[in-house]
Formats: structure tokens, C-alpha cells, sequence
């Protein structure tokens, strides 16, 4: 199916698009600073995709994209740096909401320490590529960034909500419901595991993505605010 990376970004994009006017939540009022932050973010993470296509770190399965390209990237690729953020600030955004009288002082704690070990783990696993060493280079700059920021308090706990949508999306991108897999990896370039059909440095890739979306975002709807 030529469109299967173009429904899974479309199919992303639907659930905070149509909630967006829940009036608890009020997403469309963010918008504006969501999709700025997303434009920001997905200029190193497109840079970053360029050069690893190119090397032939990663790549895509013709057989379900459209052919059309920007950057010699297939442009659901470039879809994929905007939509998804997009998305997840919208979960973000719905647990600040739904979740003020938590404080997650003990959980973020907990969060803040798991993903380093999470990080140090893949050293010891296997060889470390390309991909897994900026994974971890990437993902504890934004770590750093995160813990350093006065508003994280609702980061760690939105980040783990992300998980749940990043598993069937990624899932499917990787192979895990077709015979081939939209977006394919070089095995040098990361550890032999995976989680499932997912390469372990997803999990740091799309933390660096998201976090440093959501932090971007704060900053902007704060500027936008004044």
C-alpha cells in the first residue's frame, strides 16, 4: 500500500485535531505554539534524518510511501517531525489538565534516573552504532534541558502517556504488522536488540523529540502570552 506511512501520519494527526475543542482542555488555543515548536524542533531531527538516510543508517520501503520527496526524504518522513509532536503536546497539555493535583515529585525522580540507566544499558548490550550513540547524546542533553526547566513537572508522566501511541506507530513503521517494514535500520549502526520489532534507541529518539518539543512549546506559549 503506496499511502500506509501517509494514513499512519494522518491517523496520528486525527485525535488531538478533534479534541482540540474539548473545552477542558482547549487545545486550539495552543496551536499556534505547538506548531512553531514542532517547525523548530524538526530542523536538527531532519538534518539528522538526512544524513542517516544518505549513509544508508535508515531507510524507507517503497512499497508504502508515495514517492514524493523534500530533502531527499519522503515527505511523510518530514509529516512525521510536525504531526507527532503536535500529537504528543496534546497529551501533555491534557495531563496538565486532568492532573493538577498531582505533584509527581518521587515519580519524576524515578523518571529522571531510569533514562540514563536506560541509556547505559544499550552500551553494554551490544556494539554501539551511530544511531544508538547520538540516541544518547541527544536524549540526555534534553534530559539536562528538562530537569533545568521549572516547568517539567508534568513532562516525565506525559512522556510515559506517549509511550502507549509510540509503540503501535512505531510498531507499524518498524514491521510489526506488514511484511516489510516502512522504515528500515542499518544493524551496525545500532545494538542487535529490539523491543519487539522497535530498536531499543527509539525510546531515546523519540524522547529527545517530544521532551525538546514540549520544552520549546512552554517557552513560546509563554512569549505568546505576554
Amino acid at each position: 500500500m503506496k499511502s500506509l506511512y501517509l494514513i499512519i501520519d494522518l491517523a496520528t494527526l486525527c485525535c488531538p485535531l478533534f479534541l482540540s475543542f474539548d473545552k477542558n482542555v482547549n487545545y486550539i488555543k495552543s496551536w499556534k505554539s505547538s506548531i512553531l515548536a514542532a517547525l523548530i524542533i524538526s530542523i536538527p531531527f531532519i538534518i539528522w534524518d538526512v544524513i542517516f538516510t544518505q549513509h544508508g543508517f535508515w531507510g524507507f520501503n517503497h512499497d508504502y510511501i508515495t514517492g514524493i520527496y523534500i530533502f531527499n526524504l519522503p515527505i511523510e518522513e518530514i509529516l512525521f517531525f510536525i504531526i507527532v509532536p503536535f500529537a504528543c503536546t496534546f497529551i501533555y497539555e491534557c495531563c496538565k489538565t486532568f492532573m493538577k493535583s498531582y505533584q509527581f515529585t518521587k515519580f519524576n525522580r524515578v523518571f529522571t534516573f531510569l533514562i540514563p540507566i536506560y541509556a547505559l544499558t544499550l552500551t553494554f548490550l551490544d556494539d554501539v552504532g551511530y544511531y544508538t550513540l547520538l540516541s544518547i547524546v541527544s536524549s540526555s542533553i534534553v534530559l539536562f534541558w528538562m530537569m533545568k526547566n521549572p516547568q517539567y513537572r508534568y513532562i516525565p508522566i506525559a512522556f510515559v502517556f506517549v509511550l502507549i501511541p509510540f509503540f503501535i506507530v512505531n510498531g507499524i513503521l518498524t514491521g510489526g504488522f506488514t511484511e516489510s517494514p516502512v522504515v528500515w535500520y542499518s544493524e551496525v549502526q545500532k545494538v542487535d536488540y529490539r523491543i519487539f520489532t522497535i530498536p531499543m534507541e527509539d525510546i531515546l529518539y523519540n524522547f529527545a523529540l517530544i521532551v525538546s518539543n514540549i520544552l520549546v512549546f512552554e517557552f513560546i506559549k509563554k512569549r505568546l502570552a505576554k
